[in-house]
């Protein structure tokens, strides 16, 4: 049995190369909180490839909810989806907590960006994130996670646990990068050496690919965020010829955002040679 078959996701989006090489939406289930805008071309991006926005209608990530989405790229596509905006994880008084999942497939040489602006977290707030990824060969996945605290009451609370875990299979189903991870506020708000310091947000930056060097994703990736102020960054290969990530520490929301866009230019002036135009949000 599969991830995919006992996987139960509210947005399914099936991207498939048309006629004309154009990547298009050939197949979509999407139900409550999720909206699907149109499909978008901008300049700078590769010819035939689709931007597209997932919108929440709900206003957010609250306690007890368990959201999926499962993404796959037909052989082929060009394809790029992100947020129209940030997505509140509001607090959870109760205790319960709240899960958001992510099931990734792309197939031969296919390029797929999944880049959602940073999670906004709440004080009390308590998530789990997964993202799953099959990476057939020639297949490039270009993926970003990244988070930001606000308490919009001035309480002094942090939220309570925020939880990561990131796989990468190839399509035979063997495990080839597992990356998790598990911080909780009061540790984020004791400023620990070592841990995080003075920095508040963080982020991670993922250009999974067996068929592109590792050593000049990396030599692109710390080009790129070297410069960025008030940020603490580091790349490094992935296990098992996977490619490169990065993983940033940053002062606040605008040097985050800052760093895992200079990653993603980097890494789509590596995979195809053009330089993507900023996205209208």
């Amino acid at each position: 049995m599969t991830i995919a078959s006992v996987f139960k996701p509210q947005a399914y989006i099936e991207f498939v190369r048309q006629p004309n090489g154009i990547t298009g939406v050939g197949r979509q289930l999407v139900g409550y909180p999720f909206h699907l805008g149109r499909t978008l071309r901008f300049d700078g991006d590769p010819a035939g490839m689709s931007s597209l926005y997932l919108q929440s209608c709900s206003g957010g990530i609250f306690q007890g909810d368990d959201l999926g989405l499962r993404l796959v790229a037909q052989a082929g596509t060009q394809a790029h989806l992100t947020s129209a905006a940030s997505t509140i994880v509001h607090s959870m008084n109760d205790g319960r907590e709240a899960r958001h999942r992510v099931l990734i497939e792309a197939e031969v040489d296919s390029l797929l960006e999944y880049i959602p602006d940073p999670l906004v977290i709440f004080p009390r707030a308590n998530l789990q994130n997964e993202v799953t990824v099959t990476l057939h060969p020639g297949a490039r996945v270009l993926l970003g996670e990244a988070l930001v605290l606000h308490d919009p009451d001035l309480s002094g609370q942090m939220f309570d646990s925020y939880a990561s875990e990131t796989l990468v299979r190839d399509a035979a189903g063997s495990l080839l990068v597992r990356d998790r991870f598990r911080i909780e506020g009061h540790t984020l708000q004791s400023n620990r050496p070592g841990i995080n310091g003075r920095y508040q947000a963080q982020g991670s930056f993922f250009a999974l690919t067996a068929s592109d060097p590792a050593p000049a994703l990396l030599a692109a990736l710390r080009r790129a965020i070297g410069p960025i102020p008030g940020t603490y960054a580091a790349a490094s290969a992935l296990p098992n010829g996977t490619g490169a990530w990065m993983r940033l520490l940053a002062e606040d929301a605008i040097g985050l955002r800052q760093a895992i866009r200079a990653a993603w230019v980097a890494m789509r002036i590596e995979f195809t040679g053009l330089t993507p135009a900023a996205k209208r949000k």
